[in-house]
């Protein structure tokens, strides 16, 4: 979902990967960039077109989770994301075209969570999207369709955390909020466009230093989104959740955390076809259970999920507890699985904390 909501204080001049000095001054709250384009309700979402990038919009990402199991039936979870982040006009400069590009790579796999990024700047072609054929890269991280369509995807990702290669397909593409105009705040001018990809089967393999390849299989989710101003200073950031079940449907949540525990929450629930039950606020319960403190901050790693408007109760909670992704700009991401009626598994992401 709301993937990434950098206030780049980065210069041009300096290399396309912030420093840490400058990654403090990261925040969660989204200052549009001049000039960028404002998400209005009624923006249409047309393909192939909106598989592509924007750069008229202030940040935008290619969001892919997956929640897979090797031969031995051990679980292996990643998490491949491609964020572009507008941070100036347009300018007449081959090698600087007003956008930055970092991408984010993790594998969370027998009981250890790591996680890479790579950063490139714009308009030298080291990172960008094509819409037909579909393409999303950054280096040699590769995202790519078909010239028949847009699936089946292959990912391929060699980096330090191993060889990946990963096949993609059988989603239905769902709209989330009003024909996927996606409300993030009691004001409507905070929203993104918003799509995903919920029910993509996965396969390939996870080859590591030390052991032959993983034959992997499972499910995955990709989301859509961009923007130019999701959320004001009253929020301190979000938990976004998606869950496989294991009836075939799917779920995504979000819940933007505000300041003075007046919480907004959104969501969907996805039939096994595609078809989309919006979750408004004031449906949710969404109550914290346990916690974990890293390095001085507080976690929630479970939770009671109660949505009894659409019969949905049960609990929720994170396989491991530090599934932070330590980079430039820390969050957590990582796999949960669910009991009750939400039987099954998927990923959280917790900004903010």
């Amino acid at each position: 979902m709301m993937r990434w909501i950098p206030i780049l204080l980065l210069l041009w001049g300096c290399s396309p990967k912030p420093t840490p000095e400058q990654a403090q001054g990261i925040t969660w709250q989204q200052n549009v960039a001049d000039g960028a384009a404002k998400v209005t309700p009624g923006t249409a979402i047309e393909f192939p077109r909106d598989h592509g990038a924007h750069p008229e919009y202030g940040l935008e990402w290619w969001y892919l989770t997956a929640n897979l199991t090797d031969e031995q039936g051990e679980p292996v979870a990643l998490q491949w994301t491609l964020f572009r982040s507008r941070i100036g006009p347009q300018r007449d400069n081959p090698w600087d075209d007003g956008q930055l590009w970092f991408a984010h790579l993790a594998i969370e796999a027998d009981g250890r969570h790591h996680a890479l990024e790579r950063w490139a700047r714009g308009g030298n072609g080291q990172a960008g999207v094509t819409a037909h054929p579909f393409n999303a890269w950054i280096d040699h991280w590769q995202l790519t369709g078909t010239r028949e369509g847009f699936l089946p995807l292959t990912l391929t990702a060699d980096s330090d955390l191993g060889e990946l290669s990963l096949t993609l397909s059988d989603s239905p593409i769902v709209k989330h909020g009003i024909n996927g105009f996606s409300q993030k705040t009691p004001d409507l001018e905070h929203a993104s466009l918003y799509y995903s990809l919920p029910h993509l089967k996965a396969s390939g393999t996870l080859t590591q230093e030390g052991r032959g390849p993983r034959q992997l299989q499972g499910l995955a989710w990709m989301d859509r989104e961009w923007s130019s101003e999701l959320m004001d200073t009253e929020y301190l950031g979000w938990d976004w959740l998606s869950l496989h079940l294991d009836d075939g449907r799917a779920l995504m949540l979000f819940r933007m955390r505000s300041r003075q525990d007046n919480h907004y929450f959104s969501g969907s629930l996805i039939d096994t076809v595609g078809g989309v039950t919006p979750i408004h606020n004031g449906e949710i319960q969404w109550r914290e259970l346990d916690h974990v403190t890293l390095d001085g901050a507080s976690y929630p790693v479970a939770w009671q999920l109660e949505i009894p408007n659409h019969g949905l109760f049960g609990s929720i909670e994170t396989r491991s507890r530090d599934q932070r992704n330590q980079l430039s700009i820390p969050y957590w991401e990582g796999p949960v699985t669910a009991d009750g009626s939400i039987q099954g598994e998927g990923f959280i992401e917790m900004t903010g904390y």
